[in-house]
């Protein structure tokens, strides 16, 4: 079975015809041009320029201008298209030259464009990876090579191309760079003939010295068994001269030259070989590639040091942390949230602890960004693009550096200065923590104590709530009851009429006394049976039972039920025996002591008792007789209601029958709310009662029940709060505290920047005075020519350079280019933008790791073959194991670690100045859980997002309208910008990409101030980053950011009046990856130049979600763009639906509503909850003229919902927030419960300070435009 290396380096250059550059089959205007058809032309322009090229001889030769207008046009046919021909006179002869005059000239102009393409993408992938890729292939070698055949370069000469202006392009040899051999052919023939080239050279930085001739060249090859055959023919031919190869022809030399974009073989191969044969592997390649191995198996030990040089969130100290902690890890980084800022942190961190770190990314741009970040600490970082380039700037940086190690002084202090202020930083921390604690944590009562004011209100010992209050302390249960149990209980509020239905059944009970005794089970038919009989009775005048007839009347009705259905009436006999005949009775019960007595007291006791029984079943007859027509009332009342009821109706209680009447004839009414009644728990009951008892009216309780919760609260408030006294003072210099914390943050930065530097210095030091090879050392390093291959230094003195430079910066083909395979060579390997990185690309820089941190965004772009070339080799084996398997089917480096590795998110978003910027993709793709400042202003006059209309069509695959409008408004940008903003464009197919660029340069053509001005700005560096405006397609935008950001969207209708979009990547499996990029790229501003309203777009059968969501936000832009507030908000809540707030008790308002009614009234415009994610905004007070807000107030309610750590909430939403320019005023829900009388003067005084310094800056501001002027 093969191994995953092999798999791997099968990708890397494949073996067979599929590859560019071993069968070159033909060619676009962005990888390629024939130079060859011109120069077949003319043999002697031909022999002139090869010479130049095979002695290095960098000579501008004319490609395309008037001295090769003629070559254009013959290599092109022209004279066949426009043959002699007789003429009817001198006016058609003119018109006829006219036209084929400017026939050659738009000919002469797209052989220029050509160039022009080609060059554009040359230089795109440059700026882009650091390489160079514009090679003369020359010459051409045909042939077989095993069962396939190929049409390959032998050589690439570096060229380069100048273009003068749209009809006059120069190429020219590039000065510095080596020619090579096409890597790509050479290990063709040695995996066919089982060849060993580890001997052989194939990059010449003097190729005439070695090759006078093709011929030497060939020599050379074959000494190594690569026989090719040579021909020797003098022309030079067009690409397509030749035809297809052979399937036995062997190789030969064919006298072909194009100048062409190549991705040469690259040294990551080499590294896979030596792998393979080796089997060489280490923990994090193991853990990576294989699920068997224990997840994070390497742990490190847990530092609470943190050596950290730039101010970091809450989100990305912790970031830094769990890679300390951890072992192989993930970092997610979304767009704008100081990804790169994060990794310059655990760069300086690793440093500090004497580690070494490499940072590898296949964006030179993403490198470029982590070494400016360094700042003064890159000096300790080698950051290289190219081996050869930069091989004298390597030397001579190693040099500066040795002499500046040597030359410094150590403080040994630095470690102990870090110590006391990291002593003090703790100290400060903990009295945050202890005020946080006494303000969060849970009481017994069940509720934290901030939580307590904010659900309830400070009373007055004369106002109404005293008088409940009282009552509730004369009543031990409610004292009892904590949060829960009460506010369950009282959860009966928020069921429908539940209070009433309680209340006025009670009432009800109290005038009718039956409705409480009504069976629950009665059935239809009984019920009217009932009615109609209570009804007749009602009526009928009914004659009174003779109750003195009768003298046992009243004790038989109690049990008359009961002696009814038991037959018994002996209990109650014997009762009524003992009450009437008390002194036989007692007779009997003395008798037992005198015992002739007993038998005549016994049967004077029983003949009593016979007669009480007599008298008994009398009265029962009597009663059974009187009552047989009542005898219904059993069926349908309760044993106590029907007792109730026959001893009215007994007793001549006339009202009795209408009471039973009106009941039944509520039944289902009284029914069901017996029902629901019955339902609630016995502390509901309670509470129900303690309101009913302690109520005269409705009205009153009602309030009772609304008011006892907070009431209850208030009482648990007086109590924790004198015991927490102490504690709660100190909320007074809680903003001290703070400052102390940042300071001591900002003064900790410090000395981990200068323990950075002074870390390796000793060892350093050390290893020049004892090392016996530091003068051959300290020789390589200084020489100022022939230089050593990188490679070749870092083998044999790789321990120095480390100590000089313990961070690296490198592509991964750099890395393997640079540095030796060594296992583990690094404590901790960075891969930045891991999403855009083929997974085969890293396993090498992995190996030289340690520990690894894979750092991108899964919701972001995956690898391109944009930049660099993939092979997929050969199908994966049956019998390959599952892990192997999933490593061998995924794209990107970040798709494999997420399924392997734990990951740490950073969250808070600072790139967009404006939130329309960012929210769509933060609803769309991040389920809202960015970390967003709300405005500082409302943007009424400069709105964010600016949607420009324009009827355009689309044809051949571009909207030239479009096209047009972008570079006017370009153009308008560049002459009224104030602050020098940057400039990027984007669109969504390349077509549109080379439309606009096509019209930037004409428009350079025609104006001069405008070439120069344009040129300025496409070549524009800031502090060491590339800033210039650039033209890009969805598919190569990632990594970068400018001020405004202009989108052509391009789809439009076509010549038919239909919109046919098909939407290119867009629509793939994942496409909408390359929207969410393209739409957070803009920092302060973004135009979206369009030609089709959204509706237009017909989206609904998409398979994936890329033009739905584009279709989403082009509805967006236009709602922002048009101030509709309603509709942008019903837009992004289409996506993730915000989380609701806290339900407070019936009648008390949140202070943030409080605060806003307080300032509406002293005549302040406050908005509360301003914001859309943890970052809100409690209440921000508006000034409308100036358009901003002067204030942000934040509620300790507000901020302690953001987070459940006291440092993040604290200090780190606080800094942030102030960063996006808020001035923050905090309110404590304590200082708001006690006196917000208060509390409002003291936000009024900040409000008013802040409109005073507000109106200065502008004074100054005014002054310093006229000072200007």
């Amino acid at each position: 079975m093969k191994s995953i290396y092999t798999y791997y380096k099968e990708r890397l250059i494949e073996i067979s015809g599929k590859n560019r550059s071993l069968y070159l089959k033909n060619f676009t205007k962005k990888n390629g041009y024939d130079v060859g058809k011109i120069l077949a032309q003319n043999p002697d322009m031909a022999n002139e320029f090869l010479d130049n090229l095979w002695n290095g001889r960098s000579v501008d030769f004319k490609i395309v201008g008037k001295e090769t207008k003629q070559e254009i046009l013959r290599a092109n046919k022209f004279d066949q298209k426009f043959s002699k021909q007789e003429f009817a006179d001198e006016k058609e002869k003119q018109k006829y030259d006219r036209q084929k005059n400017e026939s050659a000239k738009k000919l002469v102009e797209q052989e220029a464009k050509s160039l022009v393409t080609l060059k554009r993408e040359i230089d795109e992938i440059e700026k882009e990876t650091g390489r160079y890729e514009l090679y003369l292939c020359y010459p051409f070698v045909y042939g077989t090579i095993r069962n396939y055949t190929f049409r390959a370069p032998l050589l690439m000469f570096p060229m380069e191309i100048d273009v003068i202006d749209d009809s006059n392009v120069t190429i020219s040899l590039k000065y510095g760079e080596n020619v090579q051999l096409n890597k790509a052919l050479m290990l063709a023939f040695a995996d066919s003939h089982h060849l060993n080239l580890e001997d052989m050279d194939m990059e010449f930085d003097n190729f005439r010295a070695r090759f006078s001739s093709l011929d030497k060249l060939l020599e050379y090859l074959k000494s190594f068994g690569i026989k090719i055959s040579n021909p020797k023919r003098k022309n030079v031919f067009p690409f397509d001269h030749y035809g297809e190869p052979g399937m036995f022809d062997s190789p030969e030399i064919k006298y072909l030259c194009l100048l062409s974009r190549c991705s040469l073989a690259n040294s990551i191969y080499a590294d896979y070989s030596a792998l393979e044969k080796k089997h060489l592997t280490n923990e994090s390649v193991n853990e990576l590639l294989n699920t068997k191995q224990q997840k994070n198996k390497k742990k490190t030990v847990k530092s609470h040091d943190l050596y950290l040089i730039n101010n970091v969130d809450y989100a990305q100290e912790q970031v830094v942390r769990k890679v300390n902690e951890s072992g192989n890890m993930v970092i997610y980084g979304p767009p704008g949230t100081g990804k790169s800022q994060t990794i310059v942190n655990v760069i300086a961190d690793a440093i500090c602890k004497n580690k070494k770190v490499l940072v590898v990314s296949q964006k030179k741009a993403a490198l470029e960004v982590v070494f400016n970040r360094l700042g003064s600490l890159n000096s300790k970082a080698m950051f290289l693009t190219d081996a050869e380039k930069e091989k004298r700037n390597f030397y001579d940086k190693c040099f500066t550096m040795h002499n500046t190690l040597l030359n410094s002084a150590e403080n040994e202090d630095l470690q102990k200065q870090y110590e006391d202020v990291a002593k003090h930083l703790k100290l400060e921390t903990e009295k945050l923590n202890i005020i946080s604690s006494c303000l969060t944590e849970k009481t017994q009562f069940g509720l934290s104590l901030q939580e307590m004011y904010y659900n309830s209100y400070k009373i007055g010992k004369k106002t109404v709530e005293y008088s409940i209050y009282e009552k509730m302390l004369e009543t031990p249960r409610v004292l009892k009851m904590n949060y829960e149990q009460l506010s369950d209980a009282l959860s009966i509020l928020k069921e429908k009429n539940k209070a009433q239905l309680y209340y006025d059944f009670v009432e009800d009970k109290k005038k009718n006394p039956f409705i409480d005794h009504l069976r629950d089970d009665l059935g239809v038919h009984q019920i009217a049976e009932a009615q109609t009989k209570l009804g007749t009775l009602c009526k009928t005048r009914q004659e009174l039972f003779d109750v003195a007839k009768y003298k046992y009347s009243r004790q038989i009705l109690t049990y008359y039920t009961q002696a009814k259905e038991h037959k018994d009436m002996k209990p109650l006999v014997k009762m009524i025996s003992k009450m009437d005949y008390e002194k036989e009775n007692r007779l009997l019960k003395n008798s037992v002591f005198f015992f002739p007595l007993y038998p005549f007291a016994k049967a004077k006791v029983a003949s009593r008792e016979k007669q009480i029984a007599e008298e008994f079943e009398k009265t029962m007859q009597a009663m059974d007789e009187y009552l047989q027509e009542y005898v219904f009332l059993k069926e349908i009342l309760t044993d106590e209601g029907y007792l109730m009821a026959i001893d009215g109706i007994l007793n001549g209680n006339t009202s009795v029958l209408k009471l039973l009447h009106a009941a039944v004839n509520n039944y289902i009414k009284i029914r069901d709310v017996n029902m629901t009644l019955k339902n609630l728990t016995d502390d509901q009951k309670f509470v129900l009662n303690f309101a009913y008892k302690n109520a005269t009216t409705y009205a009153k309780y009602i309030e009772i029940l609304e008011k006892l919760l907070p009431l209850r609260i208030y009482h648990e408030i007086l109590s924790y709060e004198n015991e927490k006294k102490n504690i709660l003072a100190s909320i007074v210099d809680f903003e001290n505290i703070r400052t102390k914390i940042v300071n001591l943050k900002n003064e900790q930065n410090e000395i981990s920047r200068k323990i950075a530097f002074q870390s390796f210095v000793k060892e350093y030091k050390e290893m020049m005075v004892g090392s016996p090879e530091n003068k051959d050392y300290l020789y390589q390093i200084s020489k100022k020519q022939n230089f050593w291959p990188i490679r070749k230094t870092m083998d044999i003195y790789g321990d120095y350079i480390f100590k000089l430079f313990p961070c690296w910066l490198l592509s991964p083909e750099n890395v393997s280019t640079i540095l030796p395979l060594q296992k583990n060579m690094f404590d901790v390997v960075l891969f930045d933008e891991a999403s855009q990185v083929f997974i085969e690309n890293t396993i090498p820089s992995i190996f030289r790791g340690n520990r690894i941190v894979v750092a991108g965004d899964a919701k972001q772009l995956r690898p391109t073959t944009t930049f660099m070339k993939r092979y997929m080799g050969a199908n994966i084996d049956d019998d390959v194991d599952f892990s192997t398997q999933a490593a061998l089917e995924v794209e990107s480096l970040l798709d494999l670690a997420v399924a392997r590795f734990n990951s740490a998110n950073i969250t808070y978003h600072y790139r967009s100045q404006n939130e329309e910027l960012i929210d769509f993709s933060n609803m769309a793709f991040y389920e809202g859980k960015l970390q967003i400042a709300p405005n500082v202003s409302k943007n009424i006059k400069h709105k964010p997002i600016e949607r420009v209309l324009v009827d355009g069509k689309w044809r051949d695959r571009k909207n030239l309208e479009e096209a047009k409008a972008v570079v006017e408004l370009t153009k308008q940008i560049l002459k009224t910008r104030k602050n020098n903003e940057t400039i990027g464009i984007i669109t969504f197919n390349v077509d549109q990409e080379i439309a606009i660029e096509d019209l930037f340069d004409k428009e350079c053509f025609k104006d001069e101030s405008f070439r120069s001005a344009y040129i300025r700005e496409t070549n524009r560096i800031e502090d060491g980053e590339d800033m210039s405006l650039f033209v890009k397609n969805l598919e190569n935008v990632q990594g970068d950011e400018r001020d405004i950001i202009i989108f052509s969207i391009g789809y439009a209708r076509n010549e038919f009046g239909k919109v046919n979009a098909t939407f290119g990547s867009l629509s793939n499996e994942g496409g909408e990856n390359r929207l969410n990029v393209a739409i957070t790229r803009a920092k302060k501003k973004i135009y979206v130049v369009t030609s089709i309203e959204p509706e237009e777009l017909k989206v609904e059968n998409a398979k994936y979600a890329g033009p739905k969501l584009l279709k989403s936000y082009l509805t967006y832009v236009r709602a922002v763009s048009n101030g509709s507030a309603d509709e942008v908000n019903s837009i992004l809540s289409s996506f993730n639906q915000l989380p609701s707030t806290n339900v407070l008790p019936i009648g008390i308002l949140p202070i943030e509503k409080q605060i806003q009614n307080k300032l509406t009234k002293l005549g302040y415009n406050a908005e509360i909850n301003l914001g859309n994610s943890n970052s809100k905004i409690s209440v921000a007070v508006y000034d409308k003229k100036k358009d901003v807000y002067l204030l942000g107030i934040e509620t300790d309610q507000t901020v302690i919902s953001s987070s459940s750590s006291t440092l993040e909430r604290d200090v780190y939403r606080n800094q942030f927030l102030k960063s996006k320019g808020w001035k923050i005023f905090r309110v404590w829900s304590r200082d708001w419960w006690h006196n917000a009388s208060s509390v409002t003067s003291a936000i009024v005084k900040e409000i008013e300070k802040q409109k005073k310094l507000l109106e200065s800056q502008n004074q100054t501001k005014s002054q310093n435009k006229k000072t200007t002027k």
